[in-house]
């Protein structure tokens, strides 16, 4: 009886602990969330280490908590990739990734202030044997499960997702050999998102798709690192997709966000698409589940990033090569909450890449 009573008062202790907390995990939390973006203009990396403060800021521009240098920045990352930077939450590492195929790993990124030393980063590269004709690499995204760096390159010959394996572990100045993962005839390849073994992608275009009905264009694949199956595509004019697909992982509910950009794909409806990762397999050709953002306000999103198991979704902004220094924020996206803006201090900053550290504290 004595130990209900004890487990029962344990029980209690608990919940009341509990609830001076915003829940987290699979719950979708929007406590302890930090926000790093690339600006090119300074080659340095802004942060904002409370994201729900910076949500409730009043003010027109607001300033980064911190800035983060390195002289590695500016000479290996000439141009970063649209959408290369990527967050390794689980081992606290932030990755930038070149339009060019140089990556950077900085570690110890949550204490990181200032200059970082030089101890703390890393710089690699992508092979030159394997690439495409003409191409430019684009969105990364880091599976902390298993610690898998996946990249995307586009080119006039097709396109294609090198798979780099023990991306925390690769040593200063090594050169990655391709492991690519695609399905033969898709072109347009820009966006990919990953967490837990499992890879999603963004395809422009490709072969044709089905066998009693087919399908062409744009088109979402699940897969691993090892490839795609024909039957984990969503693909057809239901769904909505469109020019650039970037994409953002809500890894602890299951949702694919797909940004479109609008102004490219000669749409005029909500930018971003949401699928559920349960969708692959079941059809093709499916609608989305939601949509979210104003054809108005975002017409031309170019990178979507998302938290992982907190509940935030943050955009960035593009025409063509040109980056903008606003960044678009979204606090419980399937709650149905408007895009609220912020423009960076200083006025001056240009934004690619964009991510958001879900255990920041």
């Amino acid at each position: 009886m004595i130990r209900r009573l004890l487990a029962g008062l344990a029980a209690t202790l608990l919940l009341m602990a509990m609830g001076c907390k915003e829940p987290d995990g699979s719950s979708g939390g929007t406590a302890g969330v930090a926000l790093y973006a690339y600006d090119s203009t300074t080659s340095s990396v802004l942060v904002w280490s409370d994201l729900s403060a910076l949500y409730d800021n009043t003010g027109t521009t607001v300033a980064p908590s911190k800035t983060i240098t390195s002289s590695v920045f500016s000479s290996k990352i000439g141009s970063l990739a649209w959408g290369g930077l990527c967050f390794d939450r689980q081992n606290g590492y932030l990755y930038l990734v070149s339009d060019t195929g140089t990556i950077v790993r900085v570690s110890n990124i949550r204490t990181q202030s200032g200059d970082v030393a030089s101890s703390d980063v890393v710089s690699f590269s992508l092979s030159s044997t394997g690439r495409l004709s003409s191409s430019t690499f684009g969105q990364a995204s880091l599976d902390p499960q298993t610690d898998t760096l996946y990249i995307t390159e586009n080119g006039s010959s097709g396109t294609q997702i090198w798979v780099v394996a023990n991306a925390s572990t690769q040593p200063q100045s090594a050169t990655i050999t391709l492991q690519a993962l695609l399905a033969s005839g898709d072109s347009g390849g820009t966006g990919v998102a990953s967490a837990s073994g499992s890879v999603y992608a963004f395809m422009l275009s490709g072969d044709t798709v089905g066998t009693v009905t087919t399908y062409t264009g744009p088109r979402l694949r699940k897969g691993t690192s090892s490839g795609f199956t024909s039957a984990n595509t969503i693909i057809g004019p239901s769904t909505l997709l469109g020019q650039y697909g970037s994409l953002a992982l809500d890894s602890g509910n299951g949702y694919l966000f797909v940004a479109r950009h609008n102004t490219d794909a000669g749409a005029s409806t909500a930018p971003i698409l949401v699928f559920t990762t349960g969708m692959f397999g079941q059809a093709y050709d499916q609608a989305p589940t939601a949509t979210l953002g104003s054809a108005a306000d975002q017409p031309n999103l170019r990178v979507i990033a998302h938290a992982g198991t907190k509940d935030w979704l943050v955009g960035l902004r593009g025409t063509g090569a040109t980056a903008f220094g606003t960044i678009d924020l979204w606090k419980s996206p399937m709650g149905g909450t408007a895009a609220k803006t912020i423009t960076a201090s200083p006025a001056t900053s240009l934004f690619k890449g964009v991510a958001v550290d879900g255990n920041a504290s």
